[in-house]
């Protein structure tokens, strides 16, 4: 993953050139675009294999005293977009002061993809609920079936027709959550899927 970073950099950059090039046809810059698509997935995918391997290999420093309500807080505001574009309703209910030991930066990543994964995972118009307290945090989102328990954490698996994930998210939280000694849970009910992490 470390070798792959420089020439899909370096590919990334003569794309980018090629786009902005006023003598592509309509039909070369489609492809184009299509390629920078697939480039850009390429990348996201690569960085977080790389992550993976650093939290595997314990390349972490989680002794840091972290606000996770803060970072609930930062993450919900910088989706704010995402939910509008699915007409999503939002509830949360948020302790204040939920200060935990861990890796803030870890930690932002696993909020992150639980809070994207939620909305990747709600139809239009559907819910999500955000719950935090001193025992753990909780995502919940609407939903019609249950999820394949035996492939949710596992790498490169889809739960839905939605490509445009790296099928690392869940992992990665696995593993942020081992790292921490915390616990992540699925289950579904009353049509919901409820995602929870028990600090």
């Amino acid at each position: 993953s470390h070798e792959l970073q420089t020439p899909l950099a370096v590919l990334k950059n003569k794309l980018d050139i090629l786009l902005q090039s006023s003598d592509l046809t309509e039909r070369q810059y489609h492809i184009a675009e299509e390629m920078n698509k697939a480039l850009i997935r390429s990348s996201r995918i690569n960085k977080n294999l790389l992550l993976l391997a650093k939290i595997e290999n314990s390349q972490f420093d989680n002794s840091e005293l972290i606000g996770f309500d803060t970072l609930v807080a930062q993450t919900m505001e910088g989706l704010q977009e995402h939910f509008k574009e699915k007409s999503i309703s939002v509830g949360s209910d948020i302790s204040s002061d939920v200060e935990i030991k861990g890796n803030s930066g870890l930690t932002e990543a696993l909020i992150n993809n639980l809070i994207i994964n939620a909305i990747r995972h709600t139809a239009s118009g559907g819910a999500i609920r955000v719950s935090l307290s001193k025992s753990g945090f909780e995502i919940r989102n609407s939903g019609e079936q249950t999820l394949n328990t035996d492939l949710l954490f596992k790498r490169f698996s889809r739960m839905s027709a939605d490509n445009s994930g790296s099928g690392l998210g869940l992992s990665i939280v696995q593993e942020i959550c081992k790292l921490h000694g915390w616990q992540v849970t699925y289950n579904f009910e009353n049509n919901e899927h409820i995602f929870k992490v028990i600090f």
